[in-house]
């Protein structure tokens, strides 16, 4: 006895015919499905690495503002020729007068004293010119824009020069 195809998909072992793979990709191509998160993951980690690398600029940028101010106020106070007083109210030598006021203007930066270069190196006489120099390292602290600076740091210099005034040594 003969059994037709419509009977045939009743029986519990019939195996209906694969797809070929063609109509898969046409139904998966059809279906929106899925797009708006997938669009969200791409836009969200495109707004992250822009986040992250105007945050670090804006951390740079700020830093290099800080210590500009900080050695600019540090030849101010050389031109005039007077010097700090320490914790126990000895004066200080001009040298250490000049480095501590680079210090104190940049607190929040962390200058070695040793990367701060005074020409002359007592600070000079009445006229003559002062140029005071400053190194600074800046670490990255992102890591995607630390990933464009292979070391993870930049190092800048900050240079100022003024004339002394007819001060009294």
């Amino acid at each position: 006895m003969k059994r037709s195809a419509e009977h045939a998909t009743h029986l519990p072992f019939y195996r209906r015919p694969r797809r070929s793979r063609s109509s898969w990709l046409r139904r998966l191509r059809g279906s929106s499905r899925g797009t708006a998160m997938v669009e969200l993951a791409l836009v969200i980690t495109m707004l992250m690495m822009l986040f992250s690398g105007v945050f670090e600029f804006g951390r740079f940028y700020y830093s290099r503002i800080t210590l500009q101010h900080a050695v600019r106020e540090a030849a101010r106070f050389a031109v005039t020729g007077n010097v700090l007083n320490d914790a126990q109210g000895n004066p200080m030598t001009r040298l250490a007068s000049i480095q501590q006021t680079i210090q104190s203007k940049a607190y929040n930066l962390n200058v070695n004293v040793n990367d701060i270069t005074i020409v002359p190196p007592d600070g000079g006489g009445p006229g003559d010119v002062v140029t005071i120099t400053t190194v600074f390292r800046y670490d990255f602290v992102v890591p995607p824009v630390k990933q464009f600076f292979p070391p993870g740091y930049v190092d800048f210099t900050i240079s100022t020069a003024m004339k002394n005034e007819p001060f009294f040594p």
